[in-house]
């Protein structure tokens, strides 16, 4: 009889260990699970700023407005739009650490037709 008593709380004991690694790896993936949606957060914002500040870039041009470089923040990113070469629109933005930089280059024509400049887009390309 005292031979069951032990096999049963070995069995118990198995089981109860088993059951803590389970939870513990799900713990586990549960915690890279959310780190990993940050990370995609942050670099999702930091592409909406550089995208935010190329249509920034691009609606200046459309009413006329000189190029100059400019440095704004918009969602919590540092943005940078600047004019590389002619017919081109690069803008940066990144966070505060300078972590989840992300690029958006327009190139584009600008044509005058009835005396009003027309702003053609060419090319979108947004790299990481």
């Amino acid at each position: 009889m005292n031979r069951r008593k032990g096999s049963l709380a070995l069995s118990l004991l198995l089981f109860l260990t088993a059951l803590l690694t389970l939870s513990l790896g799900f713990l586990f993936y549960q915690g890279r699970s959310r780190e990993a949606v940050i990370h995609y957060r942050k670099g999702l914002q930091s592409v909406y700023g550089a995208e935010s500040g190329a249509s920034w870039a691009l609606a200046l041009l459309s009413q006329g407005g000189e190029k100059r470089d400019l440095s704004l923040t918009l969602l919590g990113r540092m943005v940078t739009v600047s004019f590389p070469e002619e017919g081109k629109i690069q803008s940066m933005a990144e966070d505060g650490r300078k972590d989840y930089r992300r690029y958006v280059v327009i190139s584009y024509t600008l044509e005058e037709k009835e005396g009003k400049g027309l702003l053609k887009v060419e090319d979108i390309r947004s790299e990481p």
